[in-house]
């Protein structure tokens, strides 16, 4: 792909070089006109190589997206659970109201013993240890419940690891459901 920032640096080159060439030889200072001339180039040649190599500072890093993923969905609240044993159970709680089909309950917020009912906790424990699969597991979940999670599920299907979106597919590996689409009604 062309580096835009590469193509202005060439651009920039070319006209100091070529328009301070010029001048000087328009001048009658041709000795000048010369070392002014490789001067130039050398130094452009140089910052070039040192800006526009594969590890200079204008080199395009790739990374996962999002670079770390959030511990919740999308505007929920961790909630450590406490369990009858003593343990706690690690959950998300909708304080606000943002599940789109009303699977997972608005938390009560104000006193009082936290709700006993699974309908109020998104919970975070998976069956899996692959990352990718617990991945999978959490998107399935989350889009159950109505949910978004950025870099997990847009709501509609699963985000993979490369950023893609999952089509569900015979072929896909994140293990979502298949998006549907409604086709246009018949005129």
């Amino acid at each position: 792909m062309f580096n835009i920032y590469m193509g202005i640096f060439i651009v920039i080159a070319i006209a100091v070089i070529a328009g301070g060439t010029y001048k000087l030889v328009n001048m009658d200072i041709m000795v000048t006109a010369f070392f002014y001339f490789v001067g130039t180039l050398a130094l452009f040649i140089i910052y070039g190589i040192s800006w526009f190599s594969s590890n200079s500072i204008f080199a395009k890093t790739t990374g996962s997206w999002p670079p770390a993923l959030n511990s919740c969905p999308d505007y929920l609240t961790y909630f450590a659970r406490p369990q009858a044993d003593g343990t706690t159970k690690k959950t998300c709680i909708d304080t606000i109201g943002v599940s789109k089909n009303g699977s997972l309950k608005v938390f009560p917020v104000g006193g009082g013993p936290p709700p006993a009912t699974e309908d109020f906790y998104f919970s975070l424990d998976t069956t899996r240890s692959d990352p990718a699969a617990r991945n999978a597991e959490l998107c399935q979940r989350a889009m159950t419940m109505g949910l978004t999670w950025e870099g997990i599920t847009n709501g509609e299907s699963c985000v993979l690891p490369d950023g893609s979106i999952s089509t569900g597919g015979i072929t896909s590996t994140a293990g979502c459901p298949a998006t549907t689409a409604t086709p246009p009604a018949a005129q």
